[in-house]
Protein backbone atom coordinates (compact mmCIF):
# COMPACT_ATOMS: atom_id res chain seq x y z
CA UNK A 1 0.00 0.00 0.00
CA UNK A 2 2.74 2.24 0.97
CA UNK A 3 4.46 1.46 -1.95
CA UNK A 4 1.42 2.63 -4.74
CA UNK A 5 0.91 5.71 -2.51
CA UNK A 6 4.20 6.54 -3.13
CA UNK A 7 4.57 5.64 -6.94
CA UNK A 8 1.14 7.64 -6.82
CA UNK A 9 2.96 10.70 -6.46
CA UNK A 10 5.90 10.13 -8.23
CA UNK A 11 3.42 9.34 -11.24
CA UNK A 12 0.99 12.21 -10.71
CA UNK A 13 3.69 14.46 -10.58
CA UNK A 14 5.90 13.28 -13.04
CA UNK A 15 5.09 16.34 -15.31
CA UNK A 16 4.82 19.18 -13.45
CA UNK A 17 7.92 20.26 -14.50
CA UNK A 18 7.38 20.45 -17.80
CA UNK A 19 7.80 23.79 -19.79
CA UNK A 20 4.82 24.72 -21.99
CA UNK A 21 5.40 25.19 -25.57
CA UNK A 22 2.16 25.35 -26.71
CA UNK A 23 -1.29 25.52 -24.39
CA UNK A 24 -2.61 22.26 -23.67
CA UNK A 25 -6.18 21.33 -25.33
CA UNK A 26 -7.41 20.96 -21.86
CA UNK A 27 -11.08 22.96 -21.07
CA UNK A 28 -10.87 24.39 -17.50
CA UNK A 29 -13.31 22.54 -15.25
CA UNK A 30 -14.21 19.94 -13.24
CA UNK A 31 -12.02 16.27 -14.16
CA UNK A 32 -12.48 13.25 -12.93
CA UNK A 33 -9.41 10.70 -13.68
CA UNK A 34 -8.48 7.19 -13.81
CA UNK A 35 -4.98 5.36 -13.13
CA UNK A 36 -4.42 1.73 -13.56
CA UNK A 37 -1.28 0.80 -12.14
CA UNK A 38 0.36 -2.72 -13.12
CA UNK A 39 3.64 -3.78 -12.46
CA UNK A 40 5.29 -6.63 -13.44
CA UNK A 41 8.25 -8.49 -10.59
CA UNK A 42 9.13 -11.52 -10.83
CA UNK A 43 9.83 -12.17 -6.96
CA UNK A 44 6.45 -11.81 -6.35
CA UNK A 45 3.02 -10.82 -7.64
CA UNK A 46 1.64 -7.41 -7.40
CA UNK A 47 -1.85 -6.70 -8.17
CA UNK A 48 -2.87 -4.01 -10.48
CA UNK A 49 -4.57 -1.23 -8.69
CA UNK A 50 -7.05 0.85 -10.03
CA UNK A 51 -7.29 4.71 -8.61
CA UNK A 52 -10.15 7.36 -9.54
CA UNK A 53 -10.07 11.11 -8.53
CA UNK A 54 -11.54 14.41 -9.13
CA UNK A 55 -10.07 17.87 -9.51
CA UNK A 56 -10.85 21.49 -10.27
CA UNK A 57 -8.46 22.23 -13.51
CA UNK A 58 -8.48 26.13 -14.19
CA UNK A 59 -7.13 27.86 -16.60
CA UNK A 60 -4.30 28.92 -14.37
CA UNK A 61 -3.04 25.02 -14.09
CA UNK A 62 -3.25 24.46 -18.18
CA UNK A 63 -1.25 27.27 -18.93
CA UNK A 64 1.55 26.66 -16.92
CA UNK A 65 0.79 23.06 -17.85
CA UNK A 66 0.14 21.42 -14.73
CA UNK A 67 -3.18 20.35 -14.86
CA UNK A 68 -3.53 17.00 -13.80
CA UNK A 69 -0.24 17.28 -11.96
CA UNK A 70 1.93 18.46 -8.91
CA UNK A 71 4.86 19.20 -8.28
CA UNK A 72 7.64 16.99 -7.01
CA UNK A 73 11.48 17.65 -6.61
CA UNK A 74 12.19 14.32 -6.35
CA UNK A 75 11.90 13.87 -10.39
CA UNK A 76 14.02 15.26 -13.26
CA UNK A 77 13.44 14.94 -17.24
CA UNK A 78 15.80 14.07 -19.31
CA UNK A 79 13.34 14.88 -22.35
CA UNK A 80 10.16 16.60 -22.52
CA UNK A 81 7.90 17.84 -25.29
CA UNK A 82 4.76 19.76 -24.55
CA UNK A 83 1.95 20.28 -27.42
CA UNK A 84 -1.54 21.73 -28.08
CA UNK A 85 -2.58 17.75 -28.63
CA UNK A 86 -0.33 16.02 -25.83
CA UNK A 87 2.82 15.84 -24.38
CA UNK A 88 5.54 13.20 -24.04
CA UNK A 89 8.14 12.78 -21.33
CA UNK A 90 10.84 10.74 -20.45
CA UNK A 91 11.62 11.18 -16.71
CA UNK A 92 13.52 10.13 -13.35
CA UNK A 93 12.21 10.28 -10.08
CA UNK A 94 13.64 9.13 -6.89
CA UNK A 95 11.36 7.26 -4.73
CA UNK A 96 10.95 7.45 -0.47
CA UNK A 97 12.39 4.08 -0.61
CA UNK A 98 15.85 4.46 -1.80
CA UNK A 99 15.03 3.25 -5.12
CA UNK A 100 14.45 5.03 -8.64
CA UNK A 101 11.64 4.88 -11.51
CA UNK A 102 12.41 5.79 -15.19
CA UNK A 103 9.73 6.84 -16.97
CA UNK A 104 8.25 7.30 -20.40
CA UNK A 105 4.86 8.92 -21.06
CA UNK A 106 2.58 9.89 -23.97
CA UNK A 107 -0.60 11.57 -22.86
CA UNK A 108 -3.62 13.14 -25.40
CA UNK A 109 -5.65 15.56 -24.84
CA UNK A 110 -8.96 16.16 -26.73
CA UNK A 111 -10.55 19.42 -24.65
CA UNK A 112 -12.82 17.41 -22.37
CA UNK A 113 -11.26 14.25 -22.60
CA UNK A 114 -7.40 13.13 -21.98
CA UNK A 115 -5.48 9.76 -22.17
CA UNK A 116 -2.30 8.65 -21.53
CA UNK A 117 -0.16 6.05 -20.89
CA UNK A 118 3.16 5.50 -19.06
CA UNK A 119 6.09 2.65 -19.12
CA UNK A 120 9.01 2.47 -16.64
CA UNK A 121 11.55 0.38 -14.90
CA UNK A 122 11.22 0.88 -11.17
CA UNK A 123 14.78 0.09 -9.18
CA UNK A 124 13.57 -0.76 -5.47
CA UNK A 125 14.85 -3.25 -2.62
CA UNK A 126 12.99 -6.14 -4.25
CA UNK A 127 14.46 -6.09 -7.33
CA UNK A 128 13.88 -4.17 -10.90
CA UNK A 129 10.42 -3.94 -11.40
CA UNK A 130 8.03 -2.87 -15.24
CA UNK A 131 5.49 -0.53 -14.56
CA UNK A 132 2.67 -0.14 -16.99
CA UNK A 133 0.07 3.18 -16.08
CA UNK A 134 -3.15 3.56 -18.21
CA UNK A 135 -4.99 6.64 -17.51
CA UNK A 136 -8.14 8.44 -18.75
CA UNK A 137 -9.73 11.66 -18.05
CA UNK A 138 -12.66 13.46 -18.56
CA UNK A 139 -14.52 16.71 -17.70
CA UNK A 140 -17.18 16.42 -15.62
CA UNK A 141 -18.88 20.11 -15.58
CA UNK A 142 -17.58 23.40 -14.11
CA UNK A 143 -15.74 23.86 -11.00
Amino acid sequence: MKFYRALTVIVASAASLAAVAEEPNINPGMWETTSTVTIQSEQFPIPPRTDTSSECVTAEKIAEGQAFLEDNDDCEFSEKDMRADGMDYTMTCKSPDGGSVTMNASMKFDGDSMTGTIDGDIESPMGVMNMNVEMSGTRTGDC
